[in-house]
């Protein structure tokens, strides 16, 4: 057991008063900065990647100076990867997601990250994830805005447990940034980094999400990231379904986790006998093909939920896109690459939930009767809280990234399911599993 957290301990009601004003002054210029750097990454993200797709698309045609045109695609892939993972040499901390890093600050199993993680953060998740990499922009977004928060205590001057706690705090604006979803955010400090409700931590936690996602919205917009009519509340019968659903996506999100570990120990194997960058690179390179010939297989994957959720795709494309993103998912983030896994995970989530709609709707008496952008949501709730083991804000997270509710009721029967089939196998939380792994001797 690990000894009691000081920084966590004297957050009683007795202390809310003691220098709050300027904890919470503090924390909303740190929320001003987080939405700043968090929204000039998410869009040049979408850029870069929107850019570079349409250069896959010109060389098909075209090649690039003599060379045809998917060696072109392996080489620049390849080459970008590979340079993300050797920016990780000055900074380790900023391999991976970097949430799991978040979390071992805040428990003293590990140092903030310095503030020159927060560039190669920024400039490594962009080579990794603009060609392709299915990587989700959450996890730099969150540790760069921990890494602003620490700055700003240090600058500020704020005593010990101020510090850790603007550091976490400020990494939920990271949150709300990267999908527009600030409540999320919120919940996600709360729930996953923290596991503890203060008055002192709430308050906090508010002004540096509310700072951020209105700097976030006010330079670059307020869309929300799934676009689609407004869905019907779903009935009592569905509730059995879905309740069942949550009860499958629990193992499945349990087999996921392993599937993630297990692609860590693979190229950690690999990567013996040649440079981690190397071992990147070529992990790159073969993504960059798959991008190149199929791009709707490749990416984080909010492009591919979207057409999940207003076009109606075969059950055989579905399958495949399942079963090829289940494997891209741990092979991206096994090289240790500046990148997330919340968008990856949201995708398979919707690829199964659509995949059950197909199944429900060949039953001749209910045809047509399972709306596919309704189980593909529940779908993305259901598995996030299986693997990250969060079911408030993976509930919060899909609510606000589709500006929807009438699915509430569905969405926490099935996160509490999911949420009690992984925990009855016994299963670690990913980044529980991942702090373990980056904190043993």
């Amino acid at each position: 057991m690990n000894p009691p957290n000081s920084a966590l301990e004297e957050e009683s009601l007795e202390t809310t008063n003691h220098d709050l004003f300027r904890l919470v002054v503090v924390a909303a210029i740190a929320g001003i900065a987080v939405g700043i750097v968090g929204g000039c990454f998410h869009w040049l993200l979408l850029h870069g990647q929107s850019g570079l797709a349409q250069r896959f698309a010109d060389w098909k045609s075209n090649g690039l100076f003599g060379l045809p045109g998917w060696i072109a695609a392996a080489l620049i892939a390849g080459t970008a990867v590979g340079i993300a993972r050797w920016l990780i040499r000055f900074a380790p901390t900023a391999a991976g997601s970097g949430i799991q890093h978040v979390e071992a600050v805040i428990r003293h199993q590990a140092s903030p990250a310095p503030l020159r993680a927060l560039p190669i953060k920024f400039f490594g998740g962009l080579l990794a994830m603009i060609p392709g990499m299915a990587l989700g922009r959450e996890g730099p977004t969150v540790q760069m805005a921990a890494v602003i928060g620490s700055q700003c205590g240090r600058i500020f001057g704020l005593n010990r447990d101020d510090k850790f706690l603007l550091y976490t705090a400020v990494a939920g604006a990271g949150l709300a940034v990267a999908f527009n979803a600030p409540m999320a955010g919120v919940a996600f400090v709360v729930e996953e980094v923290s596991r503890r409700v203060t008055t002192r931590r709430l308050l906090t936690t508010l002004i540096a999400v509310g700072t951020s996602i209105a700097i976030f919205r006010a330079y670059f917009g307020n869309a929300v990231a799934f676009s689609m009519d407004s869905l019907k509340a779903a009935d009592a019968a569905s509730l059995f379904i879905f309740a069942g659903f949550g009860v499958f996506l629990g193992a499945a999100g349990v087999l996921y986790n392993k599937s993630i570990l297990f692609g860590l120990n693979l190229f950690s194997a690999c990567t013996r006998k040649i440079s981690p960058p190397i071992g990147a690179a070529m992990v790159g390179a073969m993504v960059g093909l798959l991008g190149y010939w199929q791009p709707f297989l490749v990416g984080g994957g909010e492009s591919q939920v979207q057409t999940i959720l207003t076009h109606t795709l075969s059950i055989n494309t579905l399958v495949m896109l399942l079963l090829v993103r289940w494997a891209l998912g741990p092979a991206s983030y096994a090289p240790g690459l500046p990148g997330g896994l919340f968008a990856p995970l949201l995708l398979v989530g919707a690829t199964m939930g659509a995949i059950l709609a197909s199944v429900i709707n060949w039953i001749p008496s209910i045809a047509g009767g399972a709306d596919t952008a309704t189980y593909a949501m529940v779908g993305m709730a259901a598995f996030f809280t299986a693997v990250v083991r969060a079911p408030f804000t993976g509930v919060l997270l899909i609510i606000e990234m589709s500006a929807n509710v009438a699915l509430t009721p569905a969405l926490l029967i099935a996160c509490v399911t999911a949420a009690l089939t992984a925990s009855l196998m016994r299963a670690e939380p990913i980044y529980d599993s991942l702090r373990a792994r980056m904190t043993k001797p």
